[in-house]
């Protein structure tokens, strides 16, 4: 090798070298800060002890019909054909009340008496009946009461279906009519959900709410729906025979930034931040447009805790980096030892450049 060739060699050798030494340059930044992980959703780790403490369930995202439901706030009402008031048709004195508030009766059964201000020895009394089957949910009197004649003394009604009387504001009018189902909510059952359908509507405007009534039948067969409970009305106004939903209680975010948390992986407890698109929402389902695919398993309950979790990935990449940092030689311990090789091999070159020399003196 002549001299001029050893020294293209070693500048090949170095600009080699400074070559890697710039490319490496670009793997020193922060963990997780990586570009190949830009854009990433974040995955979280969540250990069997953990999960239990959250209390993390899951749903499957599945094809099903979806509604878009109006949401409106009301409160439960007897239908007017099923409740009566009982009254006096004397003037008079309580003297006798067979019933309170709250009570069941039958048809034909006491409830009241009112003594006659007649004069008489004694003075005549009349004795009041239920007018039909059903629940005292009113009363107004007390024994010795004063009463005139057609005065309200307390009400029964017949509360296997009842009302829910929602007040619709002018924006939502147009989207009720008769017919259309209708879920309620109480606060005192918040695990159920009664069915319903849109009975009537109102005819005029509250000239204080602007509000127009509507009125939702519901059936009530256990009676637990009551008068004056305050009520969440979700009238469905829109249907779709197939869509892909996921409980409403696994998305998180805000409106139009909204995202689940899918499982990665069951036996790692691994589960995956995924941002969605929604489409059709009721109170039950919201349909995703993007983001999961049916058979996807999203966190229903427990997943707000969720989002607090520092990510996974992020830390296996720095573990990653930090076993390569450890096995590998960085940029910069890497130039003495490319120089001792470019040295080693300067010297094989002129020991071997020497050797022909001698052996052409000899020649």
């Amino acid at each position: 090798m002549t001299s001029r060739a050893w020294s293209l060699c070693c500048i090949v050798l170095l600009a080699s070298l400074g070559a890697q030494a710039r490319a490496h340059e670009g793997h020193d930044d922060a963990p997780g800060t990586s570009q190949a992980g830009a854009g990433a959703s974040p995955i979280v780790r969540v250990s069997q002890e953990a999960r239990a403490n959250l209390g993390l369930e899951l749903a499957a995202a599945e094809i099903r019909p979806m509604e878009s439901t109006l949401a409106v706030i009301g409160e439960i009402a007897p239908l007017p054909n099923r409740s009566a008031a009982v009254t006096s048709r004397i003037a008079g004195r309580v003297t006798w009340i067979g019933v309170a508030e709250g009570d069941t009766v039958r048809k034909g059964d006491p409830v009241v008496e009112v003594e006659s201000l007649q004069l008489g020895d004694p003075p005549p009394r009349a004795r009041y009946s239920a007018p039909l089957s059903g629940r005292v949910v009113d009363r107004h009197i007390v024994p010795g009461d004063s009463v005139e004649p057609n005065a309200h003394l307390l009400e029964v009604a017949d509360l296997s279906q009842v009302l829910a009387v929602g007040h619709l504001f002018e924006g939502q009018i147009g989207r009720v009519k008769v017919g259309q189902p209708a879920r309620v909510r109480v606060p005192s059952y918040p695990n159920a959900t009664f069915d319903g359908v849109v009975e009537r509507v109102g005819s005029a405007l509250d000239p204080t709410t602007r509000s127009l009534p509507v009125y939702v039948r519901v059936e009530n067969p256990d009676r637990v729906l009551l008068p004056r409970m305050p009520a969440e009305l979700a009238v469905v106004v829109e249907k779709t025979d197939a869509a892909l939903a996921v409980p409403r209680s696994a998305l998180l975010g805000d409106f139009g930034n909204e995202f689940v948390f899918v499982e990665e992986d069951p036996e790692q407890g691994l589960f995956k931040r995924v941002p969605i698109v929604r489409g059709l929402a009721d109170d039950q389902f919201v349909e995703i447009v993007e983001g999961v695919l049916p058979g996807d398993r999203v966190v229903t309950t427990g997943n707000y805790s969720l989002q607090f979790l520092p990510p996974y990935e992020a830390e296996a990449e720095r573990q990653a980096g930090g076993a390569h940092s450890s096995e590998t030689p960085s940029a910069g311990s890497r130039w003495p030892w490319a120089l001792g090789l470019a040295a080693a091999a300067a010297g094989a070159g002129a020991v071997a450049l020497a050797r022909r020399r001698s052996a052409r003196r000899r020649a």
